[in-house]
């Protein structure tokens, strides 16, 4: 059960970064290239599936504990806060997916219902508004990395100069904001190593730290460089841009297996 909702969560949070991501990217950076909108599309698409997914595995493991089944299994749970938060996140796709003038603004919000479901909202609050913000960064910063991957060759020097101010915008919220999300939920070092979910972050911390290399490149090197109008500066940057989609699709994959194991301060081993 674990597997499976942490390869469900997986599709479902990076459908929803690339979905909200390219919603901002839209208004922040500049208009998506019509391989950008398809991309988009089926990112709506992708969630229209999942969420359903989502729904029936959650259920499932609710019988496990409760022993309640049928309408009554489903009823409980939609009364329950992690089924109001997933039907106003279904409600909040329909809009998302509309491409009217409410989907890019929509998408910060919409954002926050996924935080409020996970262990962050479980803690509170102030929490789960730290991994909205972390949340949203990472989808301005992965969404926007795959709106401009997607861009005709060679890459603007205009668009990726953008791209490079969202990305360290994004960064000075992201990096902030994991490491309270760390120390909340892994609260002794021991627990680093002592616990599925502890080695499960350290992956995810060496990955984000490769992420984060790849990134400085971006920054000091390859957007410059097509500044000064090099010619070999565009196709080093797209490369660099496809090498940082596959590490941050491997992020968000950990991100989610950490959303499906339990805590270890509430498992303690």
């Amino acid at each position: 059960m674990t597997a499976a909702l942490a390869v469900v969560g997986w599709l479902d949070l990076a459908a929803a970064v690339v979905l909200a991501g390219g919603l901002l990217h839209a208004r922040l950076v500049g208009e998506p290239s019509p391989a950008g909108r398809r991309v988009l599309g089926r990112a709506a698409l992708a969630l229209a599936i999942v969420l359903p997914l989502e729904f029936g595995l959650t259920a499932l493991r609710m019988y496990d504990v409760s022993g309640v089944s049928g309408a009554a299994l489903v009823w409980d749970l939609l009364r329950a806060r992690w089924g109001e938060l997933w039907a106003l996140r279904c409600l909040g796709l329909a809009v998302l997916a509309s491409s009217t003038r409410l989907a890019a603004p929509l998408a910060v919000p919409w954002l926050l219902l996924r935080s409020l479901q996970g262990h962050a909202g479980a803690h509170g609050t102030v929490p789960a508004l730290i991994d909205w913000l972390h949340l949203t960064a990472a989808a301005v910063w992965i969404g926007s990395l795959a709106q401009l991957a997607l861009l005709p060759r060679p890459l603007p020097a205009l668009v990726a100069a953008r791209v490079r101010t969202v990305a360290t915008l994004a960064l000075g919220v992201l990096v902030p904001a994991g490491a309270y999300a760390a120390v909340l939920h892994v609260q002794r070092l021991d627990m680093l190593v002592r616990s599925a979910y502890g080695l499960a972050l350290l992956v995810k911390l060496a990955l984000a730290a490769a992420l984060l290399a790849l990134g400085g490149a971006n920054h000091f090197r390859h957007v410059p460089a097509m500044r000064r109008g090099e010619t070999a500066a565009p196709a080093r940057l797209a490369r660099a841009v496809g090498a940082e989609l596959v590490i941050a699709a491997a992020v968000l994959l950990v991100t989610a297996l950490l959303g499906a194991l339990p805590m270890p301060h509430d498992h303690p081993p």
